[in-house]
């Protein structure tokens, strides 16, 4: 903060003696360079500016519970203050002048004193650093203010319609009624109201699986020598979960209960989780599939292929000329309308094929295994998952019989599954690539076969690297969910859309959009925490 000198012979019981050389520090932390003094005025506008709006606050809103009549409850009171805005302002000074004080005095004697050290490291690095603190804290406690007084201070919490449209035009803040009228929306959508006790077993099952977890991997305790019966328990609860949910059909142990009733949190948990789950090992065989060096076309997949030319030869070489329409451009009308014989048609189809194996062989070598796995990761990493969804909702019925039928929640879930495979396709390959060369030449040096190697020595490790990136993109999958909501499915933020056009609730969009932020947010957080505990016990980015 300042240049201090102290006396030449200090004697043991004389204090410090202080001198600041005002012009000296000046010189070198505020006029060293134009663009510095530029700055610095800058910033002391800045900060003048704020601590003049935090001394010009109104006095925050009071709800009807606070303020009936307009008259402050005792606890109103109170509220209004510790939220008065002068105070508010003053308080942070006075603080920032003590620490600035602090910090100052440490310097100058070399005692740091309490968080001294801490404080110039932090806080008050220079009077760039110092000033920069005092704006940003003012910001943060002003925001934080107007939150607490939306939120909590001149909210209405009452879940009466009725009650509500009376109190609404006199309530400064939010209306949370519309939360709490609409709770079993928001958590299980249109799920019937007599099976919700099948929601409240399934959550017993994974709080009674989560703290067996938690007693297994933290405490020590006797459960730790069944880790791996309960991650094959985390796995087959999904299938459990979801027979309890859905139910059987007619003479089943429980009720059906149709997919296109799930909404809410439920929904989107549920395709959240079914996603990751499934989609992870997908992704892990199309990061070896890409890193395959096998060459030619294998055995079983040559006679595949041979079956499937013969019973084209035998039923569907075609006996009609074939008619296509191939669409152009600059032209009038933009369809080329094609007839072809029968065995031109043929002799067509087989140009292609032997193109594509011709180009599979020139270029990868024969690769037909990474061929697949680049071709099925690159397209579908250059579309976006709402193209996904539709093309799940439109195409995958075309490739099954007419008698089937798959619900709209099947149909997503196959599309969210495949897109979430390429991108964790792609964070494993970069792990894998991050294996030094010695690791796998180690493998083979102790006798371990190629699948030996891989699945004991060298996944393991490429997992560990890529932990952040694998968990950013389960967050990523969570949050990606609410894009169902286009394809007709009632997720948490369709069901938000729903209940914000109810006649008793118009206009309370805030409310409704910041309570299912909140809800992602909390979900994205808690993964992410839980990834950082993961990372440090694994000593991610340690060695």
């Amino acid at each position: 903060m300042a240049s201090i000198t102290q006396s030449k012979e200090p004697t043991a019981l004389s204090s410090p003696r202080l001198q600041l050389d005002i012009s000296t520090w000046l010189k070198n932390n505020i006029f060293s360079s134009f663009w510095n003094s530029v700055f610095f005025i800058f910033l002391i506008i800045a900060t003048i500016l704020i601590i003049r709006t935090g001394y010009s606050l109104e006095p925050v809103g009071l709800s009807y519970n606070l303020a009936p009549n307009g008259q402050p409850t005792a606890l109103g009171n109170v509220v209004l203050i510790i939220t008065n805005g002068a105070l508010i302002t003053s308080a942070v000074i006075l603080l920032w002048l003590i620490g600035a004080i602090l910090v100052t005095y440490s310097v100058a004697t070399h005692r740091w004193v309490g968080p001294s050290q801490w404080l110039k490291d932090s806080l008050y690095t220079g009077p760039f650093g110092a000033l920069t603190t005092l704006a940003l804290v003012l910001l943060i406690i002003f925001a934080i203010r107007g939150v607490l007084s939306w939120a909590v201070f001149g909210a209405e919490f009452r879940t009466d319609a009725e009650s509500v449209a009376i109190l609404r035009p006199i309530t400064p803040g939010a209306i949370w009624g519309i939360i709490g009228a609409n709770t079993k929306l928001f958590a299980v959508g249109r799920y019937p109201s007599e099976f919700v006790w099948r929601v409240w077993l399934s959550l017993g099952l994974v709080l009674a699986l989560g703290a067996a977890s938690v007693m297994a991997w933290n405490f020590g305790s006797p459960l730790k020598r069944f880790r791996q019966i309960l991650v094959w328990s985390w796995l087959a609860s999904i299938p459990i979960i979801l027979f309890i949910l859905r139910g059987m059909g007619a003479g089943g142990p429980l009720t059906l209960v149709p997919t296109n009733l799930w909404g809410g949190l439920l929904l989107t948990i549920v395709i959240s989780v079914i996603g990751i789950v499934v989609s992870f090992p997908i992704g892990v065989l199309m990061a070896l599939g890409r890193r395959s060096q096998t060459r030619g076309v294998p055995f079983t997949w040559a006679w595949g292929a041979g079956l499937l030319l013969i019973y084209w030869g035998l039923f569907g070489f075609p006996a009609e000329p074939v008619t296509l329409n191939i669409p152009l451009i600059f032209r009038d009308p933009p369809v080329w309308t094609v007839t072809l014989a029968p065995l031109t048609y043929a002799a067509l189809i087989a140009i292609i094929v032997i193109g594509i194996f011709w180009a599979i062989g020139y270029y990868l070598q024969g690769n037909m295994i990474k061929t697949f796995s680049i071709v099925y990761i690159e397209v579908i990493r250059g579309v976006p998952l709402i193209t996904v969804l539709f093309m799940a909702q439109i195409m995958l019925p075309i490739f099954l019989p007419k008698e089937v039928e798959i619900d709209n929640l099947l149909r997503v879930v196959v599309g969210v599954i495949l897109f979430s495979a390429a991108y964790l396709a792609e964070n494993i390959r970069g792990g894998l690539q991050a294996i030094p060369k010695g690791q796998y030449e180690a493998a083979v040096a102790i006798g371990l076969s190629g699948a030996q190697s891989m699945r004991l020595i060298i996944l393991p490790q490429a997992l560990r690297l890529v932990i952040p990136a694998l968990v950013g993109q389960c967050i990523s999958l969570f949050k990606d969910t609410s894009l169902v909501a286009i394809v007709g499915l009632f997720d948490l933020l369709k069901i938000a859309q729903t209940v914000v056009a109810q006649q008793e609730w118009l206009g309370l969009q805030r409310e409704t959009y910041a309570f299912v932020a909140l809800v992602y947010w909390v979900f994205a957080f808690s993964m992410s925490r839980a990834s950082q505990r993961i990372e440090k016990n694994l000593g991610v980015g340690k060695y």
